[in-house]
């Protein structure tokens, strides 16, 4: 049950999400690719960015589909009214699927899952491991298989892969085996008499890697979100996290901070108290290691990380005072305290930063 207040509520805690930062992201890969369909993917929340709100921006845009993980996630977006395609990648259990017509695209890893999704007249894309050794049908088993699912009278729309290596330097060579793979699949594919539309192996890494006619659609991940791949097509960061400052206190030499105390203040000192912590989604291996922004002064962390609460040093910061508000993540490229430097300091990835945002956190599109 909604609870009437909560749209006055005011909360501590806020993801800001830049509508203009997000169509900037998919236009940018639109002008780069003009042949080949641009699908935002959403799935895992929108990256940590609102699932339902990005789907609401991006629905005006009319991409070919909206890509998501689960079906729930389907749900969630069919249920709000969005009119775009929707295609799921993830396993679904053959309960969830059985005796129902959903209006979506499934990718299909295997036999027994396209028995299920041919009788509830399903499109399918067939996902083809290449060398993930994730999901999806071997190529040297295609030759019994696609027989098989012709019998079954499969509706095979798409025909995709994972790339595994494309967002790395030295991840070329077998970003290129891959692809060659791939397009042996495809054509074993057509060669069985099927006609798929839409053939796709790029995520967003990959999709500048293989620019090629061999893909006609990318499926577009960290790009969408503004984590830059390549500076030629100048990004945008989409997220910024923002929270408040709830306590503020004079620490004297010696005194400790946080549980275990690491943290022993060297001098006369201010702190924060800002109330995000590792259950909101910051990693608790920023603990005297991350940094915040206050007052537009970067705040080194100090002490241990709590489940909701994050202690910062603000001594640098002139008047500081219960209810400033303070920068968690910036959308500012390059800053202490941006997704990527924080991941980095982190040892992690800028996706891991980025989808741990707690879904409780309040996503507003500005």
């Amino acid at each position: 049950m909604k609870l009437p207040f909560l749209s006055s509520y005011r909360t501590l805690n806020v993801v800001k999400v830049f509508e203009a930062a997000l169509r900037h992201n998919l236009n940018s890969y639109r002008e780069l690719m003009p042949d080949k369909a641009i699908c935002p993917v959403l799935k895992s929340n929108a990256y940590g960015h609102g699932l339902v709100e990005v789907a609401r921006v991006l629905d005006e845009a009319v991409p070919e589909f909206l890509v998501v993980d689960s079906l729930y996630e389907a749900y969630e977006l069919k249920k709000v009214g969005i009119k775009s395609k929707v295609l799921i990648l993830g396993y679904t259990f053959e309960e969830n699927l059985k005796g129902r017509r959903l209006p979506f695209h499934f990718a299909c890893t295997s036999v027994e899952m396209a028995k299920v999704l041919i009788e509830m007249g399903a499109s399918l894309h067939l996902k083809i491991d290449t060398g993930m050794n994730r999901m999806g049908f071997n190529v040297d088993e295609l030759q019994e298989v696609l027989p098989l699912l012709r019998k079954m009278g499969a509706n095979v729309v798409g025909v995709m892969t994972h790339l595994a290596e494309a967002d790395m330097e030295a991840g070329d060579e077998f970003t290129r085996q891959q692809a060659d793979l791939f397009e042996e699949a495809v054509k074993q594919v057509r060669d069985a008499g099927f006609d798929p539309q839409w053939i796709h192996a790029g995520q967003t890494a990959g999709s500048l890697k293989l620019n090629d006619d061999r893909f006609n659609m990318v499926r577009l991940g960290l790009g969408l979100y503004g984590i830059s791949l390549s500076e030629e097509l100048n990004l945008r960061p989409v997220m910024e996290v923002r929270s408040t400052v709830v306590e503020v206190r004079d620490l004297l030499l010696g005194d400790k901070v946080s549980y275990g105390g690491t943290f022993v203040a060297d001098r006369k000192m201010k702190i924060a108290v800002v109330p995000f912590g590792y259950y909101e989604g910051l990693p608790w291996n920023l603990s005297s290691t991350g940094c915040f922004n206050v007052g537009g002064v970067i705040c080194p962390i100090v002490g241990r990380v709590c489940m909701n609460y994050t202690m910062v040093d603000v001594s640098m910061v002139p008047g500081v005072a219960v209810g400033d508000p303070v920068v968690v993540y910036s959308a500012e490229r390059g800053e202490a305290n941006s997704i990527q430097e924080m991941a980095r300091l982190a040892k992690t990835i800028p996706y891991e930063l980025m989808v741990r945002v707690a879904e409780s956190v309040r996503r507003e599109v500005v």
